[in-house]
């Protein structure tokens, strides 16, 4: 089991490594300065933070620069700490930060494909203090990565990258988090059925904090039990693009009148209002 959940990070890894390098390739210096659903973060500065969490989990020296005053979107510790790689690299020319990319990936992948499977059960460090198992801290930069590649793909209006392992584990960190997150912000008197197109069917059943999945082949209102009167039940479809977006609060997301929703429309509203899962 060890083994095949180490070939799936590193194969999700490959993937959207893969996915970021093609989105930006032969950007000029326009494309590269498009805003992103981010806050203060262009394009430049999406892949600036990805190559700067991948070398922390490389172990390379952090970045020795001073962050400006007034930034408005760095408000934590944690956005201190991740904003000093994108500071570090604001002004590097696109070949050379392309380059950097390459690098990065090639040799974060390479740790990777070395990884001993049995490790995978072991604490890890990672970016900005954090400490985790090290197969959920490699599901997490999964999450991350790929969320930041789509963030990019919405900007520059290039779809795609939505194929593959990386996706799977991205949508699965989303709706995992909901189940534990939501019944605090939407009540617990919420059942939402949630069909992530091509990727996963899954009932959160806030009323007891947990995510059921549901058989494809039937449609959501066959495979739900009846709700009492005073439970709340709703139905959302999007793609797992929309449904990252959303899971990550970014000003770019689809408005709830934009996907597929039945039942309590509030619900889905205080959905895609409430639903960031990052901090």
């Amino acid at each position: 089991m060890s083994e095949q959940l180490a070939a799936t990070l590193v194969a999700a890894h490959r993937a959207v490594f893969d996915g970021v390098l093609e989105v930006v390739e032969g950007l000029d210096e326009q494309a590269w300065s498009t805003p992103t659903g981010c806050p203060g973060w262009d394009v430049r500065d999406q892949l600036s933070h990805m190559v700067g969490i991948e070398r922390a989990m490389l172990g390379d020296p952090p970045d020795d620069v001073a962050l400006p005053a007034g930034l408005d979107h760095v408000v934590t510790d944690f956005d201190r700490a991740t904003e000093l790689a994108v500071e570090a690299r604001r002004l590097v020319p696109a070949p050379a930060r392309l380059a950097e990319a390459r690098d990065t990936f090639a040799r974060r992948l390479a740790m990777l494909e070395a990884l001993d499977p049995a490790t995978l059960h072991e604490p890890l460090d990672g970016p900005a203090g954090m400490r985790m198992k090290a197969s959920q801290m490699l599901r997490t930069r999964v999450f991350d990565l790929t969320c930041h590649e789509q963030d990019i793909r919405r900007a520059l209006g290039r779809g795609g990258g939505l194929e593959g392992p990386h996706t799977d584990i991205a949508v699965e960190q989303v709706l995992r988090a909901w189940a534990r997150m939501l019944p605090g912000r939407l009540g617990e008197d919420v059942v939402l059925d949630v069909e992530v197109v091509g990727h996963a069917h899954a009932r959160l059943d806030l009323t007891e904090g947990v995510l059921h999945r549901l058989d494809p082949e039937l449609p959501a209102s066959d495979d739900r039990a009846p709700a009492s009167a005073d439970v709340r039940t709703a139905e959302i479809r999007l793609d797992a693009g929309q449904l990252l977006a959303v899971g990550t609060g970014r000003s770019d997301a689809p408005e709830p009148a934009a996907l597929y929703r039945s039942g309590d429309a509030a619900v889905v509203d205080e959905l895609v209002r409430r639903g960031s899962i990052t901090p």
